[in-house]
């Protein structure tokens, strides 16, 4: 069944309590990924270490490299890239002890996604997976119009990758990620639309954004298919 599209969604709504909640949130670097979670969150895009909003832990690898940043900025960041990602995965770890944990990861190395399935079930929670969806040409405008890029050779790395990851999700969510509970796929120009979330059973979305309605963006259960406003 082909992926749906979420049409003027503005509150991204999960079919799973708060408390043990792990939403991730994928795609090639510049596909948007740090501004879905800025909108849903609140966040300025300055934050140095994991940012807590209503309860929830939002972890964005661009945290990392700002947490090391006044150590390391004397060095080309190339030669320093490895350890953004190592901290960024030691605090994904450190976030995953009970309430919902949101995170920014591309999504394109199938040991990183089976890492955060191990890590989760560890510790309890439920994955679902938003996948942001972005063109080759998008990304990489993206990328220039924030100042950071990847090397031309990661890029195409990052988009064949993908490319299989849109193929596999075809099949469930739990292609992507092992025992991922739900999925969902945004378009890299809906991003800017969607400015809540909302766990089923809570009041309000813990991002401060519109309450769930006729503008909710649901991610589907089992197996994939499309979803739409309540």
């Amino acid at each position: 069944m082909p992926a749906a599209r979420a049409g003027g969604g503005r509150v991204l709504e999960l079919p799973s309590a708060p408390a043990r909640s792990f939403v991730l949130v994928c795609g090639v670097p510049g596909a948007g990924k740090s501004t879905l979670l800025r909108n849903l969150f609140g966040l300025t895009g300055q934050e140095d270490r994991t940012a807590v909003r209503g309860g929830v832990r939002v972890v964005d690898s661009h945290q990392s490299r700002l947490r090391l940043t006044p150590y390391l900025s004397a060095l080309p960041y190339a030669a320093w890239r490895w350890l953004v990602h190592v901290l960024h995965l030691v605090r994904i770890t450190a976030a995953l002890r009970g309430g919902p944990v949101a995170v920014h990861e591309s999504g394109t190395r199938g040991w990183v996604r089976l890492l955060l399935s191990v890590l989760c079930r560890l510790r309890g929670y439920t994955v679902h997976v938003v996948m942001v969806d972005a063109s080759p040409e998008e990304a990489l405008h993206a990328q220039r119009a924030r100042g950071r890029t990847v090397t031309r050779l990661s890029h195409r790395a990052h988009t064949r990758r993908w490319r299989r990851l849109c193929a596999a999700r075809e099949r469930g969510p739990g292609a992507l990620v092992p025992g991922a509970a739900s999925l969902a796929v945004l378009a890299r120009r809906e991003v800017h639309t969607v400015t809540g979330v909302r766990f089923t059973g809570t009041a309000a979305p813990p991002g401060g954004g519109a309450a769930a309605g006729a503008g909710a963006v649901h991610l589907t259960s089992g197996r994939f298919g499309p979803f739409a406003g309540s």
